[in-house]
């Protein structure tokens, strides 16, 4: 347990590079680990699920007091054909 845990700790629940689907129907690459939280990292959105279409480029910090968004869930990236998810979690 106790290295599960630190592996958790040092990997985070979404790791860095992971696509996720916020509350809000919003796709978004995980940029950043909350250390108080690892249900909380930053993440930069990109993509509506609701309009199919590309959004503006928002860095949000799931841990901020004032944000009302959450991840819903982990995406697949296979299941998206998005060729520069790499590129969006490394440039800050």
């Amino acid at each position: 347990p106790q290295i599960f845990q630190a592996f958790v700790r040092s990997v985070g629940i979404y790791p860095v590079g992971s696509l996720v689907r916020l509350k809000s129907g919003r796709l978004a690459v995980v940029i950043e680990q909350n250390e108080k939280s690892l249900l909380v990292p930053k993440v930069k959105v990109f993509f509506s699920t609701k309009s199919g279409l590309h959004i503006e480029r928002e860095v949000v910090n799931l841990a901020a007091v004032h944000c009302s968004d959450a991840i819903a869930a982990r995406e697949s990236r296979e299941d998206w054909d998005f060729k520069d998810l790499d590129e969006l979690w490394r440039e800050q």
